[in-house]
């Protein structure tokens, strides 16, 4: 009886293991490299300045564009904003290393407005807040362990959450937010997903739609338009009609549009963290 009794013991502690390495690993957006997903090239080729040496090249392993991991490590590397972000389309990327905390913040805000609460506090007015151990979550999550550091406040580009150290919040009482449509918008698709020793490159390709010209462009500044618009009609019930048109399109012309180049290095703790966004074809 008590072997059989250790014997359960044994068996319960493995489920938990395994359960949370499991935890974790859907946590940190690991990527699956199944054999479904993944197609690797592990070449070597012949140094022209030699007649006995070879250079080996860096093992790649090409990925599902539409794992979803890849998918949310692609929309952390875009901030909340109406119509397309300067900052990338316009001025052709960033690096984080180069962007202040308070710019980080802003950038992350994708994903923390996401996690922002709201309760009442008086006749016509509530406190909107994230708490600060959420918001180190989210930045952990996107930019590596240890790189969160407290600001005095955090903005989306409209609403301002003040960092409120009684509570370990950042929050305000601000009424109401930013909202609207624009006529310009960017579409972008990943055309490719590449896996090298130290790093993922997340490649996509890019339209631009203006709804008052009615032409779709090559780029931000519209020098080089590409035609009318696929769908005219801009509503709420034709987005994934929208979305799917143009994702297609895009597919079929990748080769003869802007394409940004998306790179997230490989940590030592065995997870990929975002570090630039760069315009690699224009």
């Amino acid at each position: 009886m008590k072997k059989k009794g250790e014997l359960v013991i044994i068996i319960i502690l493995i489920v938990c293991v395994v359960g949370l390495i499991g935890y974790i690993l859907v946590d940190k957006n690991v990527i699956n490299f199944g054999n479904s997903e993944a197609t690797e090239n592990n070449e070597s080729v012949s140094d022209d300045n030699s007649n006995d040496t070879t250079v080996e090249v860096d093992p790649t392993v090409e990925l599902d564009s539409a794992n979803e991991s890849i998918v949310t490590l692609f929309n952390n590397a875009h901030r909340y904003t109406i119509g397309p972000w300067t900052t990338i389309y316009r001025d052709g990327g960033y690096k984080v290393s180069e962007m202040s905390m308070e710019d980080k913040m802003t950038l992350l805000s994708s994903q923390w407005l996401e996690d922002v609460e709201n309760y009442p506090v008086g006749t016509d007015q509530n406190l909107t807040y994230i708490n600060e151990s959420t918001l180190k979550n989210d930045f952990e999550r996107t930019f590596g362990p240890n790189t969160y550091a407290q600001v005095g406040s955090i903005t989306d580009g409209c609403i301002i959450l003040t960092y409120d150290a009684t509570n370990k919040r950042y929050s305000t009482t601000q009424a109401g937010g930013c909202g609207g449509t624009t006529a310009f918008d960017v579409y972008e698709t990943i055309i490719s997903v590449t896996k090298y020793s130290d790093r993922i490159e997340i490649v996509s390709a890019t339209i631009y739609v203006d709804g008052m010209s009615n032409q779709m462009y090559k780029d931000y500044n519209k020098t080089t338009p590409l035609g009318e618009p696929l769908i005219t009609e801009n509503t709420v019930d034709n987005t994934e009609e929208r979305e799917n048109t143009y994702n297609q399109y895009i597919k079929d012309h990748k080769d003869n549009l802007e394409q940004y180049t998306y790179t997230y290095m490989l940590n030592e703790d065995g997870f990929y963290y975002l570090d630039q966004v760069t315009r690699t074809k224009s």
